[in-house]
């Protein structure tokens, strides 16, 4: 009876451990402003509703996250109002916690300068509940646990939104905190692929024969691909299950 041999793809996670501190200016009524909380920066997005490059965005005290109304993708943002991040910054782990995803809706509680009345908008509202504002019309911050999905649903990111005011009192400058231990693809090619062109071909099982016998320079990546027994050693045993993803 003949094994068939499943092709496999290797796939390695690096992570990328982020602890900062941002301030965006968010102060104008109509604009948003994005931010990729895996580069930490601000983007600049042509077409919000269908990119991934953003994570979250801001526009004076609204915040969103790229899902729901807000997106195609797949973040959201949680919020546990019996914490405070004052508390337990440093004693949350965020992968166990308990997380009532929310992804974007409308709200209607954005300001028109015109009317001067309030309307509808789209935004977050486990987030939206990240302050509030006084009979002086000031704003007050609640420090809540508050999480966010990234774009790809794939990290889950610490997000503590913590002064409204500029140096000057200006409202809208939004300074905040997060965290994540960031999941970064550092090898995503299918086991044998060490040409990585797509293919598991006989070129592969020359290159790994040549590995072996002359030991030819391999990348990280080309290391992890070519040891098809994942015992850390590149061999004959490797040349052979490579060889029987080929023939069968």
């Amino acid at each position: 009876m003949i094994k068939k041999i499943l092709l496999c793809t290797y796939f390695s996670l690096v992570l990328a451990q982020v602890d900062t501190t941002i301030t965006v200016d968010a102060s104008d009524y109509n604009e948003w402003i994005y931010f990729s909380l895996r580069s930490a920066e601000v983007v600049y997005i042509e077409d919000p509703y269908n990119s991934y490059d953003w994570d979250i965005a801001f526009q004076r005290k609204h915040i969103k996250t790229n899902s729901g109304l807000s997106g195609m993708g797949m973040g959201a943002a949680s919020v546990d109002s019996s914490m405070t991040w004052i508390d337990e910054w440093n004693n949350i782990n965020s992968n166990l916690f308990n997380h009532e995803w929310i992804e974007d809706s409308v709200l209607n509680d954005f300001y028109d300068l015109t009317t001067h009345t309030f309307g509808p908008g789209i935004k977050n509202s486990a987030l939206n509940s990240w302050g509030w504002f006084d009979d002086e019309y000031q704003l007050n911050v609640n420090h809540y646990v508050l999480h966010v999905l990234t774009s790809d649903g794939q990290n889950i990111v610490k997000f503590w939104p913590f002064s409204y005011y500029n140096n000057n009192g200006q409202g809208g400058f939004i300074t905040f905190r997060y965290a994540s231990d960031f999941s970064i693809n550092a090898c995503e090619y299918d086991i044998g692929d060490v040409s990585m062109d797509g293919n598991v071909n006989v070129t592969d099982v020359v290159s790994i024969i040549n590995y072996i016998l002359n030991n030819v320079d391999y990348n990280d990546c080309q290391l992890q691909i070519a040891d098809f027994s994942q015992d850390g050693i590149i061999n004959i045993t490797d040349i052979i299950g490579i060889i029987n993803i080929i023939i069968n």
